[in-house]
């Protein structure tokens, strides 16, 4: 079954995504790839982007189209030591954000430390789930490809199975506690030159096991790039091939 949604979308005005990823071109690819709802969750990482937000809304308010579209942000971790993320309650009134995905964005290591590494990728995760701002945690276990460089810290990280099983149980009462969803990314996981096909496989297995304990999953392309949005599919594949059903899939509420 093709994915019928796409919850991690960015534009060319953060210039996190390139020049292809204007609002129009990116929303008439999406109807092209036969989506329902999609959301547009470029970063916020600090306050003085807020008006570059602004010029996706102005450029959301000309679009005439079938697709659901929530106009929505992505946001960081900042704070390693607490779990605070780049968004509070004033910024989210202006910006008038749905929905709030997020999640840690780097190891916050510059050694090998596998043990502190997992443990505190693990407590800001549970912080991001336990944020009343936040509706997704977004890829977990995700890592930037410099971070594998020979003697980074994250050189070691081969499998999930690295992760202890209590961390995944943890992670999963925590979102059902607090009603949140937990991204299956594409770009970021399943599309990313770091990450072996055997890691992937033991992905979608971390994922399921999510799912089997009741989490919803969100699907997105976290596309940058106008060809990567096509990723939805092959990450419906996927979860299908793990046993998510659509059914399992997170949308946001309206």
């Amino acid at each position: 079954m093709p994915s019928p949604y796409d919850f991690h979308i960015h534009t060319t005005h953060l210039k996190c995504a390139n020049e292809t990823m204007t609002v129009p071109a990116l929303v008439e690819r999406c109807e092209s790839l036969g989506l329902e709802a999609i959301a547009i969750t470029d970063h916020l990482d600090a306050p003085q982007f807020m008006p570059k937000h602004d010029l996706i809304e102005a450029d959301l308010a000309q679009i005439d189209s079938p697709l659901r579209i929530y106009f929505g942000v992505e946001v960081n971790v900042i704070d390693a030591d607490t779990g605070a993320v780049s968004i509070d309650e004033e910024q989210l009134a202006y910006g008038g954000f749905d929905p709030v995905i997020g999640g840690p964005h780097s190891s916050y290591h510059t050694t090998r430390d596998r043990e502190s590494i997992i443990d505190l990728q693990h407590r800001l995760m549970l912080a991001v789930l336990a944020n009343p701002l936040v509706e997704v945690l977004v890829h977990p276990w995700w890592f930037g490809g410099g971070e594998f460089a020979p003697g980074g810290p994250m050189e070691w990280f081969t499998s999930m199975e690295q992760i202890p099983d209590w961390h995944t149980r943890e992670l999963a009462d925590a979102a059902l506690k607090h009603k949140k969803a937990i991204e299956a990314n594409y770009s970021a996981i399943f599309g990313a030159p770091q990450y072996s096909e055997s890691f992937r496989e033991s992905y979608a297995a971390y994922l399921a096991e999510i799912a089997r304990r009741g989490v919803r999953i969100s699907v997105g392309s976290d596309a940058h790039d106008i060809n990567s949005l096509d990723g939805v599919h092959p990450m419906m594949e996927v979860l299908e091939g793990v046993g998510i059903t659509r059914e399992q899939l997170w949308t946001p509420e309206v």
